[in-house]
């Protein structure tokens, strides 16, 4: 018997990114297929073309997380204004009560 047949061969492990459900798992996955890629685990082609998508997804993320952002801004500005009004209000009213009749 050879020495090849003692030792069977470890199968090449597959590639797998994981979980993509938020910007911080795509991150994850980006800089893992530049790993697999270094080490040569995965074809530079094939890696290319998972960053690139990877990189549409991180952008798209991105993209959702300050549309977010900007709602909430607005939803707290337009709470201080109500707020300041509300109180300008209060002020005038109770200005006015006091105020002594003639």
């Amino acid at each position: 018997m050879s020495k090849d047949s003692d030792q069977a061969e470890a199968a090449p492990r597959k590639f797998r990114l994981g979980p993509l459900g938020n910007l911080n798992q795509v991150t994850k996955g980006l800089a893992k297929t530049i790993r697999a890629m270094a080490d040569g685990t995965l074809d530079s082609q094939v890696g290319a073309r998972i960053c690139n998508g990877l990189g549409i997804m991180r952008a798209c993320l991105e993209t959702q997380k300050l549309e977010q952002l900007e709602a909430r801004m607005d939803e707290i500005a337009d709470r201080v204004a109500r707020d300041r009004t509300n109180a300008a209000r209060e002020r005038t009213s109770t200005y006015e009560a006091q105020r002594p009749s003639h």
